[in-house]
């Protein structure tokens, strides 16, 4: 028994931050009481140390607990043989767990990623359980498909909802300055053929520029460059939607207050718009021209950098007008449209790799990378400057 409790504390030993447990320490016992939780042994470590104590010796006995207290704990719990398999497994894969520190670390030096993130992805694959499954699979890593239907199709032997999950709780990081997206960190540490970009772009896939763009809660990934993204109090400000649409000279006050309150709609902003449009077009003092300029005029506020808000590539701001409505869909489209076309210029990848919240995928380069926005490309929001596009196969 002594044996197995010295394996389970090693098991779990980065958990604690004097990589030991001590007993002595609150906030040591609350760690390793989630961690019996977790096991479903649900136990108050505190009471169970001292519960054959009298309560006038209760505090020095709590001081005086040594590592033969918590042996006892273990033996004294009346373990189900569900509860005794989960031990069993957590205890069995310790052997593996130096062979899978090594290689990540290996993978660390080898393709530049942040010694934080690996040490993040060891400790989830360990709370899993999954060490004897990844050392195994680092033996023969894939190859990344960027033609794969789903990324855990390539990845043999491993569950799909593990890997998911794996995928979805690494997230996006930010390393000093530096922000790694969703899905980086996985993609470079499960594919041989993959490795951090050295400048811009992502990924390097077989010598090929992929800029990443996973969606792990299925609200999408920002696609642009050097704009908010933040909160639609920020565009709001930065826009000056009310400015603007106070000074277009509305004849009935009653519509006019009922425009600004279109602003604090739960609705993306150019559906804001839209509404703001649908009043407009009842006022008397009615012009749709004087109202297509007060928009360019939002969005020279929002895009100082860009000179597309007149008539760009595939943004045509006089089209989405007639004079009973705005079709607000087809301007955010066009919009994502040229914000996506601005970020290619500036980053100069090859091709985006959209990768939804189950895994699927889809690779686009050329004139796709654009042309899909709106159909299998999806575009939500913007809720601030930037709307967050997803795949939808």
């Amino acid at each position: 028994m002594e044996n197995v409790v010295d394996l389970f504390l090693k098991r779990y030993s980065y958990k604690f931050p004097k990589g030991y447990v001590d007993l002595e320490d609150k906030q040591d016992q609350q760690i390793l009481e989630s961690i019996f939780n977790r096991l479903g042994l649900k136990i108050d470590l505190n009471k169970q140390l001292i519960r054959e104590q009298d309560e006038d010796t209760a505090e020095e006995a709590e001081k005086a607990t040594t590592k033969d207290d918590l042996i006892k704990v273990i033996q004294d719990l009346d373990l189900t043989s569900d509860q005794l398999t989960r031990l069993k497994k957590l205890v069995s894969n310790l052997s593996t767990t130096d062979a899978l520190d090594n290689y990540l670390n290996k993978i660390a030096a080898e393709k530049n990623i942040p010694a934080s993130e690996v040490t993040k992805f060891g400790n989830l694959v360990k709370e899993k359980g999954l060490e004897a499954e990844f050392v195994k699979y680092f033996e023969n890593p894939s190859d990344l498909d960027l033609n794969a239907r789903n990324f855990t199709d390539l990845i043999p032997d491993i569950n799909k909802e593990e890997l998911l999950d794996l995928y979805r709780s690494m997230g996006a990081a930010i390393v000093q300055t530096v922000s790694i997206g969703p899905g980086e960190i996985p993609f470079i540490i499960w594919f041989k053929n993959v490795k951090k970009q050295d400048s811009k772009g992502d990924l390097d896939v077989n010598g090929e520029n992929v800029e990443l763009k996973a969606s792990t809660r299925g609200a999408g990934a920002v696609v642009a460059k050097g704009y908010n993204r933040g909160e639609w109090k920020t565009t709001r400000r930065k826009g000056r939607f009310e400015e603007v649409i106070g000074e277009l000279g509305w004849s009935d006050e009653e519509l006019r207050d009922d425009a600004l309150k279109v602003l604090d709609q739960s609705l993306n902003w150019p559906a804001k718009l839209a509404g703001i449009y649908d009043l407009y077009v009842q006022d008397d003092s009615f012009d749709r021209p004087k109202f297509v300029e007060a928009i360019k005029k939002i969005l020279d506020n929002i895009y100082t950098k860009s000179n597309w808000q007149n008539g760009g590539k595939y943004f045509d701001l006089n089209s989405y007008f007639n004079n009973n409505d705005m079709n607000a869909n087809k301007f955010r489209v066009d919009l994502s449209k040229e914000l996506v076309n601005e970020y290619q210029e500036a980053e100069g990848f090859d091709g985006i790799l959209y990768v939804d919240k189950n895994g699927n995928l889809k690779y686009l380069q050329g004139e796709e990378v654009i042309n899909k926005i709106g159909d299998e490309i999806k575009t939500a929001g913007p809720s601030d400057d930037v709307p967050r596009l997803v795949y939808k196969p």
